[in-house]
């Protein structure tokens, strides 16, 4: 389950740096001294980028309860199914 949403979290992360990386000129991404338009847009941005955040994590723990309670996983307890393939030859040699 954890492995599952990191999983998760890096495709929303990974997500937002590809809007960075392409849009964020928009709002002087990585640079010093921005100007009064870029500082509208990186307000714009904060606040877009907090939205999918929280949005993806509220999903992301919902998911998650909802995997948890179909499987039923009980630590303390292991269930082993074996799937064993008839390897006896046949009657007619096959």
């Amino acid at each position: 389950m954890q492995t599952a949403e990191t999983r998760f979290k890096t495709i929303m992360i990974g997500s937002i740096a590809r809007v960075e990386e392409y849009f964020g000129y928009l709002w002087a991404h990585g640079k010093d001294k921005p100007t009064e338009r870029q500082e509208e847009f990186r307000v714009l941005w904060d606040e877009l980028r907090n939205e999918i955040l929280n949005h993806g994590n509220f999903h992301i723990r919902k998911g998650l309860d909802e995997i948890d309670d179909l499987l039923d996983i009980n630590d303390s307890k292991y269930e082993y199914n074996f799937i064993m393939e008839d390897k006896r030859r046949k009657p007619n040699g096959r």
